[in-house]
């Protein structure tokens, strides 16, 4: 009786894994570990992975002298520490113009479901040359987090950050909505070329707490609670009789 149902326990958990595998295979096939322009990963049929993370629904709008999409590279990055990305492009606005602005938008996602995001590091080259200006990069993780935000910046005359950061409250993120406003702008008068060509981006990943069980321990679960209800039944008999 116990091999019967331990037999059709497995067809039933075979059954069960074989579209998650299914799932599996195709996450494999639309990803890529590589670096790719940004123009062959809009939209939600492509996605780039780095580390444990995975990269997707990418989306552009630019106005002004910024790049096209097809002149942006994503890059898989790893600082020593953690995996995030790299964008590399020529981000920038020109003297005796209007401002210059692009929105990058994509979702940073754990491929491992027991880990999640506790950290974020934002880090670029913003400069301003020949003259007066600023470029800034304004980062937020909207609407999943709504509290914190990013931002790197050059002000010319005026100070440089080239680096910020940012720990979640909580027990962190399994997926995050990352929204980048790059933001240039040359000054009317005596004005130079704000630039910047590089951002990375880094996430810092821990385990959840809520590890999900392997396959094999929720088998034993299962059996375990089937021997509890067994042993429940037999002594309800015993009593009666």
């Amino acid at each position: 009786m116990l091999s019967l149902s331990l037999g059709r326990l497995g067809r039933r958990l075979r059954s069960a894994l074989i579209p998650l595998f299914a799932c599996t295979a195709m996450l494999v096939a639309t990803s890529s570990a590589r670096a790719a322009l940004l123009s062959d990963l809009i939209g939600f049929s492509s996605s780039i992975v780095s580390g444990n993370l995975v990269f997707s629904d990418f989306s552009y709008l630019a106005t002004g002298d910024m790049p096209a999409d097809t002149a942006i590279n994503i890059v898989p990055y790893f600082d020593g520490t953690d995996y995030g990305i790299k964008i590399q492009g020529a981000f920038h606005d020109m003297p005796g113009g209007g401002a210059s602005d692009a929105l990058i938008e994509f979702r940073t996602s754990t491929i491992d479901p027991e880990y999640v995001i506790t950290k974020v590091t934002l880090a670029g080259n913003p400069a301003v040359v020949g003259g007066k200006g600023f470029v800034s990069v304004v980062e937020t993780f909207i609407p999943d987090n709504v509290d914190d935000y990013l931002t790197i910046y050059a002000l010319t005359p005026g100070s440089t950050q080239f680096i910020d950061s940012a720990s979640f409250s909580g027990s962190g993120y399994q997926s995050l909505r990352v929204q980048k406003d790059i933001l240039a702008s040359s000054a009317t008068v005596g004005g130079g070329v704000p630039t910047l060509s590089f951002i990375t981006q880094t996430y810092h990943v821990v385990p959840n707490g809520n590890p999900i069980p392997e396959p094999s321990t929720a088998v034993l679960l299962g059996l375990g609670m089937v021997g509890l209800g067994a042993g429940i039944a037999r002594r309800r008999i015993r009593r009666k009789n």
